[in-house]
């Protein structure tokens, strides 16, 4: 997949538990939060020797929603939900797999 197809071109609150991201390239994908944040890839959902998933999907809220939704640098986004986790980092090449499982 060619390296800007990881480059985002918008971001757009589609409702209160879904926004889109259309990427570089054209392609255009809704996320929905709940089941961005059960993908959380920070230290505290996951263990960091492992890599086995520690938090528990059950308790991620269908409803949650995102007070806000930050770059960071030019490679990922950080999102500030309103329950649970807000530590992950989300990778745009993460964020690119992701589509076909975790999209709405």
């Amino acid at each position: 997949m060619n390296a800007n197809a990881f480059l985002i071109k918008t971001i757009a609150q589609k409702d209160n538990h879904i926004f889109t991201i259309e990427w570089a390239d054209g392609i255009a994908h809704d996320y929905r939060l709940s089941s961005v944040q059960k993908q959380c890839p920070c230290a505290g959902c996951n263990d960091e020797i492992t890599g086995k998933k520690l938090l528990d999907e059950k308790s991620i809220k269908e409803d949650v929603r995102a007070v806000r939704i930050v770059n960071v640098g030019r490679y990922a986004l950080r999102i500030q939900f309103t329950l649970g986790c807000s530590n992950g980092i989300y990778g745009f090449d993460m964020l690119r797999k992701m589509v076909g499982v975790h999209h709405a």
